[in-house]
C-alpha cells in the first residue's frame, strides 16, 4: 500500500508543470528542492526520496546576467533550500563558518563570513554542489538550481521555480551596497 502511493505521488508530479509558480520564497525553495529530491533518489536507484548519503554544499543562486551579481533574494533562496535539505536528512556542508567567533558591538557575534582569510577551511569536500542562476522581470524573479556531481560536473537534479515580485521582496532584489542612502520618494503631512 505504502508504494503504491509513493508512486501515486510521483506520478501526479510528474504530470504537473515543473515551473510552478510560488506565492513564497519558502513554498519555491521548498518545491524545487522536493522536485530535486526525487531526482536524486531515482538517479540513486533508491525506491523513494530522500535520498540517502548524499553531502552537499549550497552556494547562492547568480543572476544569470551577471554570473558575480547576486541579491538579497537570491540569498534568501539558498538559506531556504538549505532548511530543506537539512530537514530532509542530507548532509548540508555549511562553507562559510569561520575560524572563530568575530565579536562587533554594532552587530553581535558572527561566525558566518564571507572573507576567506577568517574561514575555517577552504578545503571542503562533498558529494555535490547545489548552484544556480535566477533571472528577474518586471512582475517575478525567475529561479533555476542544480545539484552539481562535484567530481563530474554532471547536473544530477535541477529544480524550477518562479516567485512573485511583491512589496515585501522588492527591497531584496536590490544590492544595498549600490543604493546610497535612502531617501522617501513622496512627501506626506499630518493636519
Amino acid at each position: 500500500m505504502k508504494r503504491i502511493l509513493i508512486l501515486l505521488v510521483l506520478t501526479i508530479g510528474l504530470l504537473l508543470p515543473p515551473a510552478a509558480a510560488a506565492a513564497s520564497v519558502p513554498e519555491a525553495a521548498d518545491a524545487m528542492a522536493a522536485a530535486m529530491d526525487v531526482q536524486m533518489a531515482r538517479k540513486l536507484g533508491q525506491e523513494a526520496p530522500p535520498a540517502k548519503g548524499i553531502s552537499i554544499m549550497v552556494t547562492t543562486p547568480v543572476d544569470l546576467g551577471d554570473l558575480e551579481g547576486a541579491n538579497g533574494l537570491a540569498r534568501q533562496m539558498a538559506e531556504e533550500m538549505s532548511r530543506w535539505f537539512v530537514q530532509a536528512g542530507y548532509r548540508v556542508q555549511e562553507i562559510r563558518k569561520g575560524r572563530t567567533i568575530l565579536f562587533q558591538p554594532e552587530t553581535g557575534e558572527l561566525l558566518l563570513t564571507r572573507k576567506t582569510e577568517l574561514l575555517g577551511t577552504q578545503n571542503v569536500s562533498s558529494v555535490a554542489i547545489l548552484a544556480g542562476t535566477y533571472t528577474i522581470t518586471p512582475k517575478a524573479v525567475r529561479f533555476n538550481m542544480r545539484l552539481i556531481h562535484t567530481p563530474s560536473n554532471e547536473v544530477l537534479a535541477m529544480g524550477t521555480a518562479t516567485v512573485p515580485v511583491s512589496e515585501e521582496l522588492r527591497p531584496l532584489l536590490v544590492d544595498a551596497s549600490r543604493l546610497g542612502p535612502i531617501r522617501p520618494s513622496v512627501g506626506t503631512s499630518l493636519r
